[in-house]
């Protein structure tokens, strides 16, 4: 089968590979119907992120199951699926605990022996260790796109809404308008927020971010007046940090009302300073992590139920053969107008 590979820090190639096979009586193996490149593709790709080289990349899937191990009684030959980013046994401590993302059997699809040595998306076919589990069955009637966002995007958006954000009729700001920062404003409006705010310097985003449901948007490298303005100067209840860099996740903590929520689910390049003092006069609460896999049905049956439709967030597509230069792309150019591309392999 063909795959994308990640050769040596800034290099990728599609190569032929050993197709992927049953290991256990609890995977399945699924044709991949499409996959897609996420930021922390790019950040593995750059070298910052894993050590390894030599895997097969991605952990964004849509499939059709080809092969079943005797374990999994639940899905059929042929069924369309989707499965979350991080495989999880779903017994272990941690599993046991809900704590999904920290799975002592798991790890994170294509990221190399750092997060447990699971092959990537992708690729012509994909083995899901823990089947039964961890698929989630695509109905007929939602395309390979939403299903798409589940894998990744639309996941970590909403784990960081749902930490961040405790109550509807809330204020919450969304700092970065790519995949992940669109799919916490598109799941935001599950809360019903008084304000919706979203915050970026790219214009085409800001627009998409209002078809994803934003109420208000900021195109500014500094946005603490503009949002003082906006709440009346009494600032947000939550903010989701969606950048990673400093300037965001400061002008997210500066942003905050009193006893406000802050969600740092952008992946940071390098450190960033915290004036914790000030987080402790005003009651701030802070949380990071990575994506909670645990509610990736619910949120399929939000997409199903036409609460939710992240489609707007794919505005690209290419083949396999075509994905070392579209990560080329990605990784060296800031005009490229992708805010998410399909990989049909």
């Amino acid at each position: 089968m063909k795959a994308l590979i990640y050769s040596v820090p800034g290099e990728t190639e599609v190569r032929e590979v050993p197709d992927a096979v049953i290991q256990e009586p609890t995977d399945a193996i699924v044709d991949v119907i499409a996959t897609s490149i996420c930021g922390s593709d790019l950040h593995v790709v750059s070298g910052d992120l894993v050590p390894d080289t030599g895997f097969i990349l991605g952990h964004e899937m849509v499939g059709r199951i080809r092969e079943l191990g005797s374990a999994v009684k639940n899905f059929s030959v042929g069924d369309r699926v989707t499965v979350s980013p991080a495989p999880y046994c779903g017994v272990c401590a941690s599993c046991r605990r809900g704590n999904y993302a920290h799975c002592q059997f798991g790890g994170v699809y294509g990221c190399g022996e750092t997060y447990g040595g699971f092959a990537g998306s992708h690729a012509e076919r994909l083995r899901i260790p823990f089947a039964a589990r961890d698929m989630i069955r695509v109905p007929d009637h939602v395309s390979d796109e939403s299903a798409l966002a589940i894998s990744d995007a639309l996941t970590t958006g909403a784990g960081g809404v749902t930490k961040a954000v405790t109550q509807q009729g809330r204020t919450i700001a969304v700092f970065g308008c790519g995949p992940v920062g669109l799919s916490a404003i598109h799941y935001a409006t599950i809360w019903k927020p008084a304000k919706l705010i979203a915050i970026d310097l790219v214009p085409e985003r800001l627009e998409i971010a209002r078809q994803m449901g934003a109420t208000d948007v900021i195109s500014a490298a500094d946005p603490r007046e503009e949002l003082q303005r906006i709440t009346g100067g009494v600032g947000v209840d939550a903010a989701i940090d969606c950048a990673g860099v400093e300037a965001t996740f400061q002008a997210a903590i500066d942003s905050l009302a009193p006893e406000g929520f802050l969600s740092i689910i952008g992946i940071p390049h390098k450190p960033v300073s915290f004036d914790i003092a000030g987080a402790l006069r005003n009651g701030l609460n802070l949380w990071t992590g990575l994506a909670d896999v645990g509610p990736a049905q619910t949120i399929m049956d939000y997409i199903a139920d036409g609460l939710l439709n992240p489609d707007a967030i794919f505005n690209h597509e290419t083949t396999l053969d075509e994905a070392p230069a579209l990560i080329k792309t990605l990784m060296t150019s800031r005009d490229h107008g992708i805010v998410k591309a399909v990989i049909r392999p």
